[in-house]
């Protein structure tokens, strides 16, 4: 009697640890004359509906299955139809499967309870037109009187298999999961053809409720953000390789490449042969906060600041990609190592806050064309728009800074409803001392961004004011957001003020609400540094709940 092989996997989805043979092809009607016929098979059965409604009994249990559903029967089950819509059709594939046995001899045998996808039952695949061209081929190929045809067919239903474990997800449940749905699905297949009416009936809405809502959300329409998507990976292609145009275009979903080209010049400002050019240049960061400015705009730099300890982030995500390390240690003190570094590399412009000395200056304009950004006085996004109007990237900021936004507003309600209200005060930790604190980076993000209740208002929008664990206990914060700065001293006085009672006696050292912030990113002032903030307080006080 045959058996399963003991050694056979068998967790959902494990499609890649079988060998399937195809037996047979079966295409169903509802044309009135009866349907599928309950009946016991040996193999397994894919049931795939490719028009209308069908009713399926597996075993007694039934399954309601439209347009774009897969069930599987397994061996030694009944299955049939009790019901099928007038326009409905389906196709019905008989297969084996086989598994690697436990025996010494190693051999295949069969597997009869194979969990083949992701979860049981109905399986839905979005979108359904790719799935049913899928069936209709492998239906013809197997009639066909061409000799390789059931070979070719085996091959086929292999396809089949992987794009229903690809493509199948569960139904969306409320409109906001088949926004999201629609949203991801987008961001894995931008290069394909869509359309508003093929996303909306992925997400089970009309056209226009489907386009209405998700302008609302993610405030720009559907295909807007196809756009979007397509253009960036363009523009990621043109930077990183020597492709022709026409097979950019092809690559990310444009047929046309003159259209394609329209497009890009319309949204980017400038041709993407003017674009190709501008991106071939050697850029050099001279200044440590400026590689968060140009990382947003898809600019991986060809020199820059990077240590393990000052820029952690940057160097252990970004240094196999940026080939000359500059160094971020006290670049303005030891900054003759650095020009004589920069002058071995063929730059072709330098970034550069304003803020250097003028014999930098001096020194920088000797070696290539340099760029100067304000340094003091400048907000954050207002430097980041200059650099991108300066590199042709106007279009690449804008979108960001959307993103950036959106993200915004997705944390403050998470906080809204995690925190009630909830106050909270950033302390930072000198040596022995404790100050209250509040840069501009924080400022932006935890107060107008974020609109926490700030539990310390001193009438000044930044400051750095000097505090003791007993006055820190009076204020009564909700939570304590710290900086301890990471040296010897600091850490052992950090040590020594856990055990003070006066520090115990804090209520929000009593109830645990105590969360650390990283000098990397809060005291970097860059667009990149300003997301990761955002995440990081997010992340951070979500989680913190009352003990």
């Amino acid at each position: 009697m045959e058996t399963e092989p003991s050694g056979a996997r068998n967790e959902p989805g494990c499609l890649h640890e079988w060998l399937f043979r195809l037996r047979s092809v079966e295409s169903v009607k509802g044309d009135g004359t009866g349907g599928l016929k309950q009946q016991l098979v040996f193999s397994y059965a894919l049931v795939v509906v490719t028009s209308g409604e069908v009713q399926l009994l597996l075993d007694r249990q039934q399954v309601d299955l439209e347009q774009g559903a897969v069930c599987v029967c397994p061996p030694d089950r009944t299955f049939g139809t009790a019901s099928m819509s007038g326009n409905s059709e389906m196709y019905v594939f008989y297969f084996d499967v086989f598994g690697r046995r436990e025996e010494a001899d190693g051999g295949l045998g069969p597997v009869k309870e194979a969990h083949l996808f992701s979860h049981s039952g109905k399986i839905t695949v979005y979108p359904s037109d790719e799935l049913v061209a899928m069936c209709g081929k492998l239906f013809s190929g197997w009639r066909s009187n061409d000799k390789l045809g059931p070979f070719r067919c085996q091959i086929d239903f292999q396809e089949l298999l992987y794009h229903i474990a690809r493509n199948s997800r569960a139904k969306p449940d409320s409109a906001h999961a088949a926004l999201e749905f629609a949203k991801q699905y987008i961001e894995e297949h931008y290069t394909e053809p869509l359309t508003v009416e093929r996303l909306a009936q992925m997400a089970d809405l009309s056209p226009k409720y489907f386009g209405d809502l998700f302008k609302k959300k993610y405030g720009r329409s559907a295909m807007d953000y196809v756009a979007e998507l397509r253009l960036a990976q363009a523009k990621r292609l043109m930077a990183q390789s020597d492709l022709r145009l026409r097979d950019i275009a092809h690559q990310v979903g444009y047929a046309d490449e003159f259209y394609f080209s329209r497009k890009f010049k319309k949204e980017i400002g400038i041709s993407p042969a003017a674009y190709m050019r501008s991106r071939r240049r050697k850029v050099a960061v001279y200044s440590p906060a400026l590689l968060g400015q140009l990382l947003p705009l898809q600019i991986m730099p060809f020199a820059a600041p990077l240590h393990p300890k000052w820029t952690e982030y940057y160097y252990r995500k970004y240094r196999n990609e940026i080939p000359v390390h500059i160094s971020a240690y006290r670049h303005h003190q030891e900054w003759e190592a650095n020009i004589e570094l920069l002058r071995q590399v063929p730059a072709d412009l330098v970034l550069a806050l304003d803020d250097i000395s003028e014999a930098e200056k001096q020194a920088l304009e000797k070696i290539a064309p340099v760029f100067y950004l304000p340094a003091e006085g400048a907000d954050w996004k207002r430097q980041f728009r200059l650099l991108a109007e300066f590199l042709g990237e106007s279009w690449q900021a804008e979108q960001w800074l959307q993103w950036y936004a959106h993200s915004m507003r997705a944390g403050k309600e998470r906080l809204r409803q995690a925190m009630a209200g909830e106050s909270v005060a950033v302390v930072r930790m000198l040596n022995d001392s404790l100050f209250l604190y509040c840069d501009r980076g924080m400022a932006g993000t935890l107060y107008r961004g974020l609109e926490l209740k700030p539990a310390y208002d001193c009438g000044q929008e930044l400051y750095d004011v000097p505090v003791t664990p007993a006055e820190l206990g009076d204020l009564n914060a909700d939570h304590l957001l710290l900086m301890i700065r990471q040296e010897s001293e600091t850490l052992g006085a950090w040590k020594r003020l856990q055990d003070d009672p006066k520090w115990q006696a804090i209520p929000a050292v009593q109830r645990h609400r105590l969360c650390f912030l990283t000098s990397d990113p809060w005291r970097e002032y860059s667009a990149y540094a300003h997301l990761r903030m955002l995440k990081q307080a997010v992340r951070l006080l979500s989680a913190v709940r009352p003990s």
